[in-house]
């Protein structure tokens, strides 16, 4: 019987496994950017004089593994098998015929559901695993004398809530069912574990260790749910699962079927598990997000060319198109490919900040990416305050690089420190330390040194008179970058603004500034002047490109009335800036 529980557990582990890491792998790579485990005393200390100050490190120690392949489905899938496994051994102290498999099955559900919520702490299923290791403490105790078995639980009790926080609440409930099922003459004095959950919680509340009632009884404190968020039902489950199920396991315990019924029964309890885990997950899985975390995932390892396959065919969303046109600027390829693909207007340039700390993430890369790095360096500010933990690491290295660019060595060098403190960004760090009141060094490098050099020569308020007049200054203080007046251009095609781009390309075109029109602008020469070939000639427009827009424009006269021309023309000319003009 014991091998079969364990050949269970492990096939259980490995369907876990395998369905985290094929539906859920981007999700725990965006986790991992929500925390930052740093190997400090100090750190350490200050977390543990919290209530559920271990459970918190604990859960912030795995978390930092989160970022290497793998480790996130493995270790989300080794907590919930365990959860699995001590809800069996609680259960069988209880029922000892076993065979229970659906309830030993709704904790796994109940918590698998709420790990795709971002805003929910890995440390809420470590404490729930310790409550389940505690209780089946205490039931192994159930044959020891009255006094050692209040006195273990009333001693439990706190250590939980100190160690776990507000789960120790949960195991209180518990010890109190079970003494009141078994109807255990005196029972009633464990009734005192529910009023030590209630002074520790109240006094910590009281005290201003924890911030409201809730963080300290329910599981709202394994949420960040701070300021706004109400978490989700499903964040109960769980702790109405462990209840329910040991009262299922008492109203059963003293069942007796054949061996033969016994394996019906568990095929047909099996059956019903994989029903409502297929039920969970489709209604659960945040599949709404998938995309966006895969592109966050991309951005921040600088995999341009991933982003840009992911971005190609119809797009729906403003926030995926400004990945994309963010992936072809870093590529270089902006302004030539932009109408290749399905662009929406200006919204799928720039999208526009909403306080959350995904927009702030995208807009420091793309602020970062524009040369913008005083904005670039505010957003990443933005996103490090908006993040469910601590620190951000991704936005850490932003605001390292930031401060090497401007020369603020002191600041960056306090975010280098920390970073130093970690497992996965020590490297990092140890690299970027060199450039520290090193002016020479940061001038050298590549990335930085070309960042300082587009700083502007006379501070100013950023996007006092727009981001496109922004974007021209940068352009005329560093000509050799041709993103920023790409850029601009770009903005008023999106947005349709024929005139304003017509003053764009006739002021600067054959200055250092653009020295020659990529591709759209090319196209877009044509709707300024479609009758005009010497204003073609004045910007170098190819043979090649004439011709294609000879043969669009005939196409639309002799389908003028022809419904489905905004079809036809995208089929042959749906890479154009000329289609894109007239019918989207």
């Amino acid at each position: 019987m014991k091998y079969k529980s364990t050949a269970f557990w492990l096939s259980l582990f490995a369907l876990l496994f395998v369905y985290l890491q094929l539906s859920a792998k981007f999700h725990f790579f965006y986790l991992e950017q929500s925390r930052l485990f740093l190997f400090s005393w100090d750190y350490v200390r200050e977390k543990l004089w919290s209530p559920g100050g271990v459970s918190l490190l604990a859960g912030e120690f795995l978390l930092q593994f989160f970022a290497l392949p793998y480790v996130g489905a493995g270790i989300t899938a080794a907590l919930l098998t365990g959860v699995g496994a001590a809800t069996e051994a609680v259960v069988k102290r209880i029922a000892p015929a076993g065979g229970l498999y659906l309830l030993y099955l709704l904790p796994v559900a109940a918590l698998l559901f709420v790990q795709f919520d971002f805003n929910y702490f890995l440390q809420g299923t470590i404490a729930y695993l310790c409550v389940l290791g505690a209780l089946w403490l205490y039931l192994r105790m159930e044959a020891m004398p009255f006094g050692r078995r209040l006195a273990a639980a009333l001693l439990l009790t706190p250590l939980l809530f100190g160690l776990c926080g507000a789960a120790g609440g949960l195991f209180a409930v518990c010890v109190m069912l079970r003494e009141g099922l078994n109807r255990t003459r005196g029972g009633y004095w464990f009734g005192l574990t529910g009023v030590e959950i209630a002074v520790a919680g109240a006094g910590c509340v009281y005290g201003a260790v924890i911030g409201e009632y809730r963080f300290a009884f329910l599981p709202d404190a394994y949420y960040h749910s701070y300021p706004i968020l109400t978490p989700p039902t499903v964040i109960y489950f769980s702790w109405i699962c462990l209840p329910a199920v040991m009262l299922m396991a008492w109203l059963l315990r003293k069942r007796a079927v054949s061996e033969k019924r016994r394996k019906r029964e568990c095929l047909f309890q099996l059956l019903l598990a994989a029903l409502l885990f297929g039920a969970g997950i489709s209604k659960y899985n945040d599949a709404k997000s998938a995309t966006l975390k895969e592109l966050d995932y991309y951005a921040g390892r600088q995999q341009w060319d991933s982003i840009i396959e992911k971005c190609t065919g119809r797009l729906t969303n403003y926030l995926y198109l400004c990945y994309l046109n963010m992936a072809l600027a870093e590529k270089g390829e902006f302004a030539d490919r932009l109408f290749s693909f399905d662009q929406c207007g200006l919204p799928g340039l720039m999208v526009a900040w909403n306080n959350s700390f995904h927009v702030a993430s995208f807009l420091s890369d793309l602020y970062f990416t524009l040369g913008e790095t005083a904005l670039s360096q505010k957003m990443a500010f933005e996103a490090f305050v908006a993040v469910t933990g601590d620190n951000s690491p991704r936005h850490l290295k932003r605001l390292v690089q930031t401060n090497l660019i401007f020369g603020e060595y002191a600041v960056a060098e306090k975010y280098i420190n920390l970073l130093a403190k970690t497992l996965c960004y020590r490297d990092w760090a140890k690299a970027h330390r060199r450039f520290l009141y090193n002016d020479t060094a940061v001038e050298a490098d590549a990335l930085l040194g070309a960042k300082r050099r587009s700083l502007p020569a006379q501070s100013t308020l950023a996007l006092l008179d727009g981001m496109g007049t922004d974007l021209l200054r940068r352009a005329e203080a560093m000509p050799s970058d041709v993103l920023p007046v790409h850029y601009a251009g770009a903005a008023r095609l999106l947005a349709k603004e024929i005139k304003p781009f017509q003053e764009l390309i006739e002021t600067y075109y054959g200055t250092p500034v653009l020295p020659s029109l990529p591709r759209s602008f090319q196209e877009a020469v044509f709707i300024l002047s479609e009758d005009d070939p010497a204003y073609w000639k004045r910007f170098d427009i190819p043979e090649q490109l004439i011709q294609g827009f000879a043969a669009f424009k005939q196409q639309v006269q002799d389908n003028r009335s022809n419904p489905t021309l905004p079809a036809l023309s995208e089929k042959a000319f749906g890479d154009t800036y000329w289609h894109y003009y007239l019918f989207k």
